[in-house]
């Protein structure tokens, strides 16, 4: 079941130590930050309620925050969910607070299928992330890049919530 917190990003990390597994970063791409916006109860809300309670480090980029911002700001994107710039632009605002916010990204040579995707691979090396989290099948088909696992929100979630997995894949 999503958790409660995702409906609201700006209420911070909760941390209870006695259940958390070593946390790690994480990069999540703009595909599943749009989607947690549109559907807070969803998948990719789990991944950021996750992030609130501690479970992890969420990392972003002023760029992926930039492609978030300008994607729910598309007007057929506006009309066909109801939402309006100021609840964007405030949603925005509370991932900056939440998130670790790499502004310098290392210049890297083309890794990605879709060059366009290889500055959320950059983010993710320069927070040393163990992890991309996504939606993009260029990024997927990766699985992997110099030691950062490329997954999807479930595959995350999945891993972040299950005690049982080596608490080494989340740091």
């Amino acid at each position: 079941m999503p958790r409660s917190a995702a409906a609201d990003p700006a209420s911070g990390p909760v941390v209870d130590a006695a259940t958390m597994v070593a946390p790690g970063a994480a990069v999540v791409d703009a595909s599943v930050l749009v989607s947690a916006f549109l559907f807070p109860y969803s998948v990719p809300g789990e991944v950021i309620a996750l992030a609130q309670e501690g479970r992890y480090r969420l990392v972003l980029s002023p760029i992926l925050i930039e492609e978030v911002r300008r994607s729910l700001l598309n007007p057929r994107l506006e009309d066909a969910n109801g939402h309006s710039a100021e609840a964007v632009d405030a949603w925005c605002v509370a991932m900056e607070g939440l998130c670790d916010l790499v502004e310098e990204l290392p210049s890297i040579a083309p890794v990605c299928r879709d060059p366009d995707d290889d500055h959320v691979i950059a983010a993710a090396l320069a927070a040393e992330a163990a992890f991309i989290v996504t939606g993009d099948k260029d990024l997927l088909d990766l699985a992997q890049h110099d030691g950062i696992r490329i997954v999807t929100a479930r595959a995350f979630v999945d891993a972040v919530s299950d005690p049982a997995v080596d608490s080494e894949s989340t740091k």
